[in-house]
């Protein structure tokens, strides 16, 4: 009897880039995530951008990096106290776009607003979900099944301004 080995593949990243991305996904600044795993804020926005690059994000914006990092399987979503609240199918469209774009003009264009009224769009979003801010948002997002498996991180484009995140 022939027997096949289908061990999951190898993570991409390393395990303290891990333990700072599984921080990342409920919104914790590098500062916070610096004092919960003993690191210097240095060093967290290192381990980040090495997540960027390897992720093929390297200028995108926390939410759209939370959002590679979950869809990859890198780390397991935040975890939530009960189901999603009641989104609007609006409300869904401004989670996708946090997590597909960096750009206020971006995630604008995707909701059909414009960007100067983006951040009123995530804000109210983000009461709506009892989250601590659109990273946060994008984790539980997944947690809630709403960016689960939907091909964002494929679609993200990076035609953004260098340096552009926002």
């Amino acid at each position: 009897m022939t027997t096949t080995d289908t061990s999951p593949a190898s993570p991409l990243l390393t395990h303290d880039q891990r333990r700072v991305a599984a921080r990342l996904v409920y919104g914790a600044s590098n500062h916070l995530i610096a004092r919960q795993v003993n690191l210097a804020p240095f060093t967290v926005a290192s381990h980040l951008a090495a997540a960027r690059r390897k992720l093929n994000r390297p200028r995108s914006s926390r939410a759209v990096l939370t959002h590679a990092l979950l869809t990859a399987g890198e780390v397991p979503p935040p975890c939530t106290t009960g189901p999603a609240p009641k989104f609007t199918e609006h409300d869904r469209q401004v989670i996708r776009a946090i997590a597909k774009h960096t750009l206020n003009a971006a995630i604008g264009q995707a909701i059909g607003v414009r960007a100067d009224d983006v951040r009123a769009e995530i804000d109210a979003v983000v009461a709506k979900a009892g989250a601590s801010n659109d990273i946060h948002l994008v984790g539980l997002g997944h947690a809630w099944n709403i960016l689960r498996g939907d091909g964002a991180v494929a679609e993200h484009t990076m035609d953004e301004p260098a340096g552009a995140v926002r």
